[in-house]
């Protein structure tokens, strides 16, 4: 084969080059979780391997989410300096969690990728609150209120990450069932924990406080994971997943039964 011509070996350092310096480019991120009463909300900066937190910001408890979501963006974009248009990808929590919650942030997610052609990347409640936890437990549950006194349960092992691009396997157990249903070294983290951290068994631990809620920046870390591996989406594809209907729409089916 002929050697190539200088110009050409020149050229292609130029572009090795600019390949090189595309990987360490700043990858701004936005993380938005709103699965329950109150919301929040991350800046992240991924240029690096393992990414930093520049903001994080949660709704005032006294407003509701719809009308505080977005000001509280607004604040933390200012706070980091950024601009909306400066933001690369959008990590959103998709469910489970309030039917409500859940819709407020997903539309916030998808309108401003879409306005400033952004990667989104939706995140399951439950795995950004395994991922915020890293005490050596044996088996660590991550839980949310699904209402009528039952729960949305994952299970995660303990020294293992959170596996990814699959969600995990998401029950929705009776609370007494579920309690019954832990193990010696096990480990409970989620808001429930307000009301069962004194039904929990001997050998079963609560984990921090602090950790009892989804994280904004926890769905951030996730969402650049998934990122990497190919799991950005369409904003117009992605959708809440609820895991279970509304209790309208259970009383439908039942009352159509009924009549039929």
């Amino acid at each position: 084969m002929a050697p190539l011509p200088t110009s050409r070996l020149q050229l292609m350092s130029k572009y090795r080059q600019w390949l090189i310096e595309q990987e360490s480019l700043p990858l701004r991120v936005i993380a938005i979780e709103s699965s329950g009463r109150t919301a929040s909300l991350a800046l992240l900066d991924a240029a690096t391997e393992t990414a930093r937190l520049v903001v994080e910001r949660q709704t005032p408890a006294d407003e509701r989410t719809a009308q505080s979501l977005a000001p509280t963006a607004a604040a933390a974009l200012a706070e980091a300096g950024w601009r909306p248009r400066d933001v690369e990808l959008v990590c959103v929590t998709t469910g489970p969690g309030s039917f409500t919650g859940l819709r407020i942030g997903v539309v916030m997610a998808k309108t401003l990728a879409y306005a400033v052609g952004a990667h989104l990347v939706g995140v399951h409640t439950l795995a950004a609150l395994a991922a915020a936890v890293e005490a050596p437990y044996r088996r660590l549950w991550t839980i949310l209120d699904a209402q009528r006194q039952e729960l949305f349960t994952s299970s995660f092992t303990a020294g293992e990450p959170v596996a990814l691009p699959e969600p995990p396997a998401t029950s929705i157990r009776a609370t007494s069932q579920f309690i019954e249903r832990l193990q010696p070294g096990d480990a409970v983290a989620g808001p429930p924990l307000a009301a069962l951290r004194r039904q929990l068994p001997a050998a079963v631990a609560a984990v921090d406080e602090s950790l009892w809620r989804p994280r904004a920046s926890a769905v951030g870390s996730l969402g650049i994971a998934l990122y990497k591996l190919g799991c950005a989406v369409d904003p117009i594809d992605l959708v809440p997943r609820y895991y279970r209907r509304s209790a309208a729409e259970e009383k439908f089916e039942r009352a159509r039964g009924e009549t039929a």
